[in-house]
């Protein structure tokens, strides 16, 4: 029993949680267990407003509310460790910070430049150009945690680029995937706003009023055509640092949500998302311009892209490399990005949500495959790299 304890608690299982439910959910959606699986998905659940002259019902299936609403904690969490670590964090020093930008945008540009040479001939496909350029941290950093002998500056680098991975997404998601908006809705976003901006101009450290007001906004994104994910990190935003009597009030909402998120909501959005048909799946499909540009993109481009800018900023001297670390353990943190899963799956969503089925599900099983050769590359490249080094 000490001994399950002790393997929970290890910073690894995150990564084994999300192998176990993706797995579970290929189980589930290959097996006759498949009309159960989709039943679950695709269950209906209704949340209503009433009042004297108002009314108001929100219905989705549960994988929609997971994609939507679960996700947008999940984003809420994010935003709240990035603003803790630009304001107080390891990425309050420049010379610190420099390094993992660089290196996320050449995990960015690279990946998608490699999608967008094999699939720029055809529209609807060249909407899945960002699903390559996601780093699922999580699943990262599980493998990490299964070395010995890593510097810990090479874990916080991972971190600090998973970071800014994050925030290139939610920029990528509002920009390029946003649908036709709602005038109304985006005014009563804007109102939400502002309550938030004076929640944190007079210091108030009440959650609930957070909540409140960011349920609100949720709603109203949701109806207005921008994807609700970013509700999360916009109401993490205005969260205060700290309470009026100095005690840490960000920290601790970060901390409380942190099992959650790790031990729940990844899991759940894996297990809904992850659930790849392979019983009818036309070989040709994996060799398709598609799926080889989300494959190669992650696979190769992330490792390539994250190596390569970092490499020039160095050289540059416009960053440093991470202390007590040589550039062969650094590449293989580089190869570790790109392990893209459920990040890359989330923005496979919502690139081919007018179509799931386009490509006949290759799409997603080149994520699960990259992510997987990722991982195992990384492992046995670090695992060599420590034996060659001692």
């Amino acid at each position: 029993m000490q001994k399950i304890k002790e393997f929970i608690k290890n910073e690894s299982f995150p990564g084994f949680l999300l192998i176990f439910f993706t797995i579970l959910a290929l189980i589930c959606q290959n097996t006759p267990l498949n009309l159960i699986y989709e039943k679950f998905l695709h269950l209906e659940l209704s949340v209503s407003v009433s009042g004297e002259n108002f009314f108001k019902e929100l219905s989705k299936g549960l994988s929609h509310w997971v994609n939507d609403g679960l996700i947008a904690i999940f984003f809420f969490f994010i935003g709240l460790e990035l603003k803790y670590e630009v304001l107080r964090g390891q990425l309050k020093n420049i010379r610190s910070v420099s390094l993992p930008i660089f290196g996320a945008l050449g995990g960015m540009i690279v990946p998608a430049l490699i999608f967008a040479f094999i699939n720029y001939s055809n529209d609807f496909a060249m909407r899945g150009w960002a699903i390559p350029t996601a780093t699922d941290i999580a699943f990262a950093v599980g493998i990490l945690m299964l070395l010995k002998g890593i510097p810990s500056s090479l874990k916080l680098f991972l971190l600090s680029l998973a970071i800014f991975d994050d925030l290139g997404a939610i920029i990528i998601i509002a920009l390029f995937y946003t649908g036709e908006l709602s005038s109304f809705a985006i005014v009563v976003c804007l109102l939400c706003i502002l309550l938030l901006f004076l929640l944190n101009y007079f210091h108030i450290s009440n959650l609930g009023s957070y909540c409140l007001v960011g349920i609100v906004l949720w709603v109203a994104m949701l109806e207005s055509g921008v994807h609700a994910t970013l509700a999360g990190v916009i109401a993490a935003l205005f969260i205060p640092l700290d309470k009026k009597d100095g005690s840490s009030f960000l920290k601790e909402i970060y901390k409380s949500l942190n099992p959650w998120v790790v031990y729940f909501i990844l899991p759940v959005f894996a297990f809904v998302n992850a659930g790849v048909d392979l019983r009818n799946l036309d070989s040709s499909y994996l060799f398709s311009p598609v799926s080889l540009g989300i494959f190669l993109g992650l696979f190769l481009g992330k490792q390539v892209g994250v190596f390569l800018f970092s490499y020039i900023s160095i050289k540059l001297k416009l960053a440093v490399l991470p202390q007590g670390a040589n550039y062969k353990q650094f590449y293989g943190i580089c190869i570790l990005t790109g392990i893209g899963f459920t990040m890359s799956l989330f923005i496979d969503a919502l690139a081919y949500q007018e179509n799931l089925n386009a490509f006949a599900q290759a799409d997603k099983l080149a994520i699960l495959l990259a992510s997987f050769a990722s991982a195992l590359m990384a492992y046995v490249y670090l695992r060599l790299s420590n034996k060659a080094k001692n």
